[in-house]
């Protein structure tokens, strides 16, 4: 399946030659056929439609066949396949979107052409989770010959705002200038209207897309570089979201921001949205401006933190250079240490580079979770086996709010690699957390295969028995969170069915 998604056929035939089973499915009901058709290699779906053994219509996740799939990658050889094989073009997704729609998001010409050639769509159609027209699905996905090709056609290139926002809005965050370029010369659209979630105008789009070029093009028509968004966001702010370097050098060079005015949901500067975004670049510059680094976001949350949280180690051993940190301070909304944060993120680097400056291993947050239950978390295997190279962890203490130990963390995160190596270092299977949920219950809300097969091997739990706040077996929570394989193999080990007809979905 890996080998069907990927495109490569010699693999692909390599393995159908040593007998491998094309009829198997994933968690999300994807077939071979739905994979191969996202790869586009037009000789494996070849193969796989001669064997006549699958539906060409039909649905796996989202709903997807396997021909929406194909028109959504832009894979015109492979959608001629499924066509000459039967492949129904008029399917809908949810909230109506439709393949035509689809294609203008893939980019592919020849198939929008082809789709446009049948006269069965209307071109001027909303549908998809925004309400947006195929062109302006086409501008947000930057495809100008699909654009053109549809303003050819008769599209209505309409200053009607959707979701989020106007063609011209839509364009700008698509980066394409031609597109950007065309809808501007219309004259048909305010270069400063505000629109989306946030209130934002087309340059807020473009900046925090990071595209220069329609920076520039959008600066040059007028745009107002003064506004922010509802969230009191100026330009400077969402140049360091971006992170486009060309962009944030010409908008202090204009000299109209204050570098240390704080906005956002989270009262950020814009030094900490570079540190947040991980531009080191970015944050350089800043900092050769005179950006204070001693701010803090919500939370008290400092900018050490934000780094550590981001990842990028160049920003922390700054920050660690500068001697302006305590770096054991605590904080953000759970009020960890910085070292805590690398490892809840996974980020191996700074988290060395923290422990070789230093850092407490034995602090806990506020809910009480260790420096390994939220390694667990991140789910970086080099992380924990340094820290049970300190020998002095415990690897059955509880902690969080769900006062769970961190091999649950493990099941419940469907990290099989944590799990095993805690299972390794002696981790007890038995304990159940506060709302009595045991590991097979958590591996079961995970969804990993491996976990559950091990879990199940030791003949120790009883797969039947409820728990966790709704009173559910392992097989409901399965069912719930869509977890096929891991439902099949519990039913084939006996899991009662019966509890299926009380259990309603919550998602």
């Amino acid at each position: 399946m890996v080998a069907a998604k990927s495109g490569h056929f010699d693999v692909y035939d390599l393995l159908v030659r040593k007998g491998v089973d094309l009829s198997l499915v994933d968690d999300d009901k994807v077939d071979s056929l739905m994979l191969a058709c996202e790869g586009g290699n037009p000789a494996i779906v070849k193969h796989l439609l001669s064997l006549k053994q699958f539906d060409v219509n039909k649905r796996g996740v989202h709903s997807m066949t396997a021909i929406m799939i194909a028109t959504e990658k832009g894979n015109y050889d492979v959608f001629k396949l499924l066509l000459s094989e039967g492949a129904d073009l008029s399917l809908l997704l949810r909230f109506n979107l439709n393949c035509l729609m689809l294609a203008c998001k893939g980019g592919n010409v020849q198939i929008v052409k082809h789709l446009l050639s049948m006269k069965t769509f209307a071109i001027n159609r909303r549908g998809g989770w925004h309400e947006e027209t195929s062109i302006m699905m086409a501008a947000e996905s930057g495809h100008f010959d699909v654009y053109a090709l549809l303003v050819s056609e008769g599209a209505e290139v309409s200053p009607d705002i959707g979701d989020r926002g106007d063609c011209l809005m839509l364009a700008c965050y698509g980066g394409n200038v031609s597109i950007v370029k065309h809808i501007l010369s219309l004259k048909t659209f305010n270069v400063n209207r505000r629109s989306g979630l946030s209130n934002e105008t087309p340059l807020m789009a473009a900046i925090m897309e990071g595209h220069f070029s329609i920076y520039t093009h959008l600066v040059s028509e007028g745009a107002d570089l003064t506004v922010m968004n509802d969230y009191r966001t100026n330009m400077l702010m969402l140049a360091c979201v971006g992170g486009n370097l060309s962009i944030v050098k010409h908008l202090l060079a204009m000299k109209i921001f204050d570098i240390n005015s704080k906005g956002g949901p989270d009262n950020m500067s814009a030094v900490l949205f570079a540190a947040e975004n991980g531009h080191s670049d970015v944050f350089d510059v800043l900092v050769s401006e005179g950006a204070d680094l001693s701010g803090t976001q919500r939370y008290n949350k400092n900018c050490l933190m934000v780094a550590c949280t981001s990842g990028n180690v160049n920003i922390v051993k700054h920050l660690l250079s500068t001697k302006l940190f305590d770096i054991n301070e605590r904080g953000g909304w759970n009020t960890a240490t910085p070292v805590m944060m690398a490892a809840r993120r996974g980020h191996y680097d700074v988290y060395h580079l923290l422990v070789t400056q230093g850092a407490d291993l034995s602090l806990t947050d506020v809910d009480s979770q260790d420096i390994l239950m939220v390694a667990c978390k991140g789910g970086n295997l080099s992380i924990i086996k340094h820290l049970f190279s300190l020998k002095d962890i415990d690897v059955n203490r509880r902690g969080g709010h769900k006062r769970q130990t961190p091999i649950m963390l493990a099941a419940e995160n469907g990290n099989v690699s944590v799990f095993d190596l805690l299972v390794s270092e002696g981790a007890d299977l038995t304990l159940s957390d506060v709302d009595d949920r045991n590991c097979l219950m958590l591996a079961c809300y995970g969804g990993n295969l491996s976990i559950v097969k091990h879990l199940l091997s030791l003949k120790t739990f009883d797969f039947n028995r409820r728990g966790g706040k709704y009173n559910q077996t392992p097989l409901m929570v399965a069912s719930e969170r869509q977890h096929h394989r891991v439902y099949a193999l519990l039913v084939s080990e006996g899991a009662d069915l019966s509890c299926l007809s009380g259990n309603p979905d919550r998602h």
